[in-house]
């Protein structure tokens, strides 16, 4: 899960976040398996910089409790590529979403030492602060 909340003293809900690598055609093979590399294993890409959508109020009141489901690959040098919806409640909702996800910045996956490309599905709840 990705805490959305800016401080503590938000309520925002978390999303959904899941990874995958991508393998490298180009690695050698054995790379992964080289005594030399650093053997850590796999370390996630994580958001370094994120920016949330500034969704319209009435899609969204519409659409409480559901949920936008959008794909995307983060590169080795963690810029999010690709991105798409892949299921939205409402249309209106899309672009603020890809807006704000085109200034996402991570710290790329890892796989044993080297960066790598990843794919990510990403929830994101609709709902309203208290004071709507």
């Amino acid at each position: 899960y990705l805490d959305m909340r800016e401080d503590e003293a938000e309520k925002d809900p978390s999303w959904t976040l899941e990874f995958a690598v991508i393998p490298d055609p180009a690695a050698p093979a054995g790379a992964a398996a080289d005594p030399a590399r650093s053997q850590q294993g796999l370390i996630l890409p994580f958001p370094a910089e994120k920016a949330r959508p500034a969704l319209p109020e009435d899609a969204v009141r519409k659409n409480l409790n559901r949920m936008i489901i959008v794909y995307g690959i983060v590169n080795k040098e963690g810029e999010l590529e690709q991105i798409s919806i892949k299921d939205s409640p409402d249309e209106r909702l899309n672009e603020p979403v890809l807006q704000a996800l085109g200034k996402w910045l991570f710290r790329p996956a890892q796989l044993n030492g080297a960066p790598v490309a990843a794919k990510l599905l990403l929830g994101i709840p609709l709902w309203l602060p208290p004071e709507f």
